[in-house]
């Protein structure tokens, strides 16, 4: 943690599982092995992913991203956030390796009780009401003063920003089809899918699901597929010894080189390359 670019100033747990810190971002792309919650404090930007999205945020927003997700900024306009960078067993120890923050809420140690159809990772929110930024300022407070139990209320707030970021994406999910095509998505993944199949699933048109998935869940049905794939396959080439064909074929790719581009889009660097990244920070 001692090496992420974007320092101003800094503090460190006793295990370097957690660290919250004020900073004013660059605009280069980079990626890590932590989690990463993200408060916009003042300021405007763009926040530019490795599958080419790009999403406007400014103050008040909030967004959390997965391990070894590359991302970066442009367009920064007196941008200053609070970042809080995190290892899933600072939660729990029993969630050692997990690959992603639909995989650490959905675990049943937790008692989140997040439904899979609900993505977190990416989606920027809004502190509508200044509860979060609440938090974030006692986060930074426990921080500093490191009194007794800091590590612990640390983790309790951690959780609560967790759970108001679910609770936003839940409203943003009210249509029934949406929900039902994302269940199927969620078990049939690794299938060969298509939008005439998922249309006739709910009933409606292809063009109409595509416009109505599109704007619940704020992208499109095939991204949002490939990303689930693409968890999977970190999750295969982080903790299994499967080879580069089976876990292609384990998450729905056939082709190896196309799962390789395609994992590129998303990670910037190969599958092989993930994998030995992984081994090396066990």
């Amino acid at each position: 943690m001692k090496n992420y670019p974007f320092v101003a100033h800094e503090t460190y747990d006793s295990d370097g599982k957690i660290q919250v810190l004020r900073i004013i971002p660059k605009g280069f792309t980079h990626q890590h092995k932590y989690f990463e919650l993200v408060y916009v404090l003042r300021g405007t930007a763009i926040r530019k992913m490795s599958d080419d999205a790009r999403l406007p945020v400014s103050a008040g927003d909030y967004y959390v991203s997965n391990p070894l997700s590359a991302h970066g900024y442009e367009e920064l306009q007196d941008f200053e956030v609070v970042n809080c960078l995190f290892l899933p067993e600072y939660i729990d120890q029993a969630l050692t390796d997990c690959p992603s923050i639909s995989s650490l809420l959905a675990d049943r140690i937790l008692r989140f009780g997040v439904p899979v159809d609900i993505p977190i990772a990416d989606r920027v929110f809004h502190d509508t009401d200044g509860a979060v930024r609440r938090i974030i300022k006692h986060m930074e407070r426990e921080q500093t003063e490191c009194r007794t139990g800091y590590m612990e209320m640390l983790r309790c707030y951690l959780t609560q920003i967790l759970v108001y970021a679910v609770r936003a994406g839940e409203t943003r999910f009210p249509h029934e089809a949406v929900t039902k095509v994302m269940e199927y998505l969620k078990a049939h993944y690794a299938e060969a899918l298509s939008l005439d199949t998922l249309s006739q699933l709910v009933g409606y048109t292809p063009q109409y699901l595509s416009s109505l998935f599109s704007e619940e869940v704020g992208m499109s049905i095939q991204m949002f597929l490939q990303r689930m794939r693409i968890e999977e396959a970190c999750r295969l080439l982080a903790q299994t010894k499967l080879s580069m064909a089976e876990v292609a074929a384990a998450v729905g790719y056939q082709d190896t080189r196309h799962f390789s581009k395609v994992f590129r889009r998303y990670q910037v660097i190969s599958p092989r390359e993930y994998r030995k990244t992984a081994e090396a920070e066990k």
